[in-house]
């Protein structure tokens, strides 16, 4: 496992064979020659959903147009040269190839009137497709081909979902507004279950407590610690005792999660034993030593080598210093325990399927290899594959499901950790996800037998056997479900792309942002609807609990309130929230770290934006684009003799920058203060520096300060890979002010004045 530090190394395997899946031609899951009858509707979907797919483009929503595109390939003509062509491929030969000189756009136009526009012609389209495909399921169930009868019912579905013939002739049943049979209407219970379960988990307080219990491993490599002790865990660590507590509170949740939505289910949980000691380290040197004393001797060099968590006989322990991490760590080791899988990708998408469940996002990734050698990668799906939120996943998956199969579950099942191929991560994680919804016994089947088999043939065989129907039939199912813009989809995925993710002041909120960013030297970014969705759905619950707006309660939901779900608390702890005219926003984003990052940031390409009047909320953390290099710099920095280009304001209000000053001066005896020094900051945007450090000195004495590693979880405040220094006091004025900044490969020194 690796953690945001390694999170480049750990994916760039991952990275490069994904490019080369995306190469290859979308396909469906077995070849099928289409009944005579069925020409004149293929060509017909094939006609109709291209014509959205251009005017999708045309109107300035490429994403759209993509996922139209290759639904015309797989499903109506795979030779449809319309689509072939906007998705950048050429025929050579017989054969469809990527072209590497066309890259595929990845930013939308933030107009919402064109969105408008563009979103009304679908009712049409959809309703002349669902008449076309139900009208020739009729048809062919008459002519006695009830196979291609009822794939044309479902088609119909997927344009009409609740139409009464179309649902007779497929065989499913409409509940909830979701057309299904009983493993569809299975995965539709169980996500229910899992949403209600995290949501009231989350809000629920876990008794934990501080004790004097020492973990006699650290005692003795002289390892400074403290304890925190709940229901079922110890947690020790040399990290602060909030953090060490809320580490016990999400580990106790992850138990009850795993006993309610895994209660009854034969197999659940497994013949592991649970690991009930927990350590996270902050410093890496000490972490090694612990390795090196207590794992194995045969697994040492790997372990140092591979990961930053390791499982040795009596305890888990990690290196690990940002709180996210942490957390995602001790849900991760309940839920690798509550599985007890022996197939590693199955352990891991276990894994990722109960952490997703609870934040959203995956930071810890198993190690893998793969070569770099004829692979095409594109700079849309470098930034995709960087980033480790649930949401670019469910893209993923969806375009996975698209291609041709290049890896069979009952491969997937068998590998080793080190050889996974490199798909294998978005496949084993939206397998596994899918499985757990719709029968978990289905894992232990499939474990077991692939625990027992030689060959792929043998697990697809032993799985047959003990659960009764095909694997080949699961991979099918989860292709479907993925490739099908289906309401169960997207109420257990989410949509892909929405034009309702347009705001109508969204090009205002982005020009004054891109504004700043030109202001300080800076590109301009672009829009993207599929990551305006987040701020869309926090923007509703801003918009209808107003007394969560400002600085305090704005980077949170709380669970019960209108609107409020768990995915949108995660992202919420990261958005960038302004509450106020977009004139102000202007004059103070800079004050403010977490926006300060956001607009320095020359690694972010495109952002979401939804805002409406004096409230917009931004996601500045899934555009950027992925480089694997790190990019450091200070604010205000040196630009001419040494000097700042200007001055900076003398103080800001401690109200303005939130809750995490207000505890960090509660600490030193200053809760009552008014302000602070206009904050310092160390960008490493997402790189984890080991060593920073910031000495300011003002007319020859040392400047009383906090050097804060930004890890928290507000917007305002924090920002991956940030640090940030403020001043005890406003700065003097009108005096020079140096501030000599020195960090693990680099260093800076700068004078600035205060105004």
């Amino acid at each position: 496992m690796t953690d945001p530090r390694s999170l480049a190394r750990a994916l760039v395997a991952f990275l490069f064979a994904f490019a080369a899946i995306i190469a290859a031609a979308p396909g469906q899951e077995k070849p099928v020659v289409p009944e005579p009858e069925e020409a004149a509707t293929l060509q017909l979907g094939a006609r109709e959903l291209g014509a959205f797919a251009a005017a999708a483009t045309k109107a300035g929503f490429p994403a759209r147009a993509r996922m139209v595109w290759l639904e015309v390939l797989a499903e109506y003509d795979r030779d449809f040269a319309d689509a072939r062509a906007a998705l950048g491929y050429v025929k050579v030969g017989t054969a469809w190839q990527r072209d590497p000189n066309v890259l595929y756009p990845d930013q939308d136009t933030p107009n919402a009137a064109a969105a408008k526009a563009l979103e009304s012609r679908w009712p049409a389209t959809a309703q002349k497709l669902a008449a076309a495909h139900r009208d020739l399921a009729v048809q062919l169930q008459a002519a006695g081909k009830s196979d291609r009868a009822r794939h044309h019912a479902q088609r119909a579905l997927r344009f009409a979902p609740t139409d009464a013939k179309a649902l007779t002739l497929s065989g499913r049943t409409l509940r909830d507004g979701v057309a299904g049979d009983e493993v569809d209407l299975a995965v539709l219970q169980r996500t229910h279950t899992m949403q209600l379960a995290v949501e009231r988990l989350s809000a629920q307080p876990v008794a934990t407590k501080t004790t004097g219990d020492k973990l006699q491993a650290l005692d003795a490599l002289g390892i400074a610690h403290q304890t925190v002790q709940s229901e079922h865990f110890f947690v020790h660590g040399d990290l602060e005792l909030e953090v060490l507590h809320a580490a016990a509170a999400w580990a106790e949740r992850a138990v009850a999660f795993c006993g309610e939505v895994f209660a009854g289910v034969p197999g659940y949980p497994g013949n592991t034993k649970p690991v009930r000691r927990l350590v996270f380290l902050d410093d890496n040197a000490q972490w090694r030593d612990v390795v090196r004393k207590h794992a194995p001797p045969r697994e040492v060099d790997f372990l140092l080598a591979n990961v930053l968590s390791a499982r040795l006989p009596e305890f888990e322990v990690a290196n690990a210093a940002a709180p996210d991490l942490v957390y995602d760590l001790a849900v991760r080791c309940v839920a690798k325990d509550f599985g007890g899988f022996q197939s590693d990708a199955i352990e891991e998408g276990f894994s990722h399927t109960v952490v997703g469940a609870f934040f959203g996002k995956n930071l810890v990734f198993v190690v893998g290899q793969a070569s770099e050698e004829g692979t095409v990668v594109t700079a849309r799906e470098q930034k995709k594959l960087m980033l480790p939120d649930l949401e670019t996943w469910r893209e993923l998956a969806i375009e996975l499901a698209f291609q041709d199969p290049k890896l069979t579950v009952a491969r997937l099942a068998r590998l080793d950790a080190a050889e996974f191929p490199n798909d294998a991560r978005i496949m084993g994680w939206s397998f596994v996800d899918w499985c757990v919804r719709a029968d978990p016994v289905w894992l232990r089947r499939l474990d077991a037998a692939a625990a027992k088999a030689r060959d792929e043939a043998a697990v697809a065989g032993g799985f047959a056997e003990s659960a009764g129907r095909p694997l080949a039939e699961l991979e099918q199912r989860w292709r479907r479900f993925w490739r099908d813009d289906t309401p169960l989809r997207r109420t257990v995925a989410g949509r892909v792309a929405p034009l309702d993710t347009t705001s109508k002041d969204a090009a205002a909120w982005l020009a004054a942002f891109n504004q700043l960013r030109a202001d300080c030297g800076g590109k301009p970014v672009g829009w993207s609807a599929s990551q305006s969705l987040a701020c869309k759905e926090h923007f509703e619950y801003l918009k209808a609990n107003r007394d969560q707006r400002g600085a305090a309660a704005e980077h949170t939901q709380v669970a019960g309130k209108p609107n409020a779900s768990s995915d949108g608390r995660t992202f919420a702890a990261t958005a960038v929230v302004w509450t106020r005219d977009v004139k102000q926003a202007v004059g103070l984003w800079l004050t403010l770290p977490g926006f300060r990052d956001a607009v320095l940031n020359a690694n972010l390409e495109t952002v979401g934006v939804y805002g409406e009047g004096p409230l917009a909320v931004f996601d500045v953390q899934r555009g950027r684009s992925g480089k694997r290099e790190v990019a450091t710099q200070v604010w205000p920095e040196a630009v001419a003799n040494g000097k700042a280009k200007a001055p900076v304001p003398a103080g800001v209000d401690v109200e303005l920058l939130g809750p995490e000053v207000q505890a960090l001066l509660a600490k030193d005896a200053r809760g009552k203060q008014k302000q602070v020094g206009w904050p310092l900051t160390f960008h490493g945007y997402t790189a984890q520096i080991p060593h920073v450090a910031c000495k300011v000195e003002c007319q020859g004495k040392e400047v009383a300060g906090f050097l804060v590693r930004s890890h928290g979880s507000i917007g305002r405040t924090s920002a991956p890979g940030m640090w940030v220094f403020y001043a005890a006091e406003p700065w003097p004025k009108g005096v020079p002010i140096t501030a000599k900044w020195e960090w693990t490969g680099g260093n800076h020194t700068v004078v600035f004045e205060a105004m």
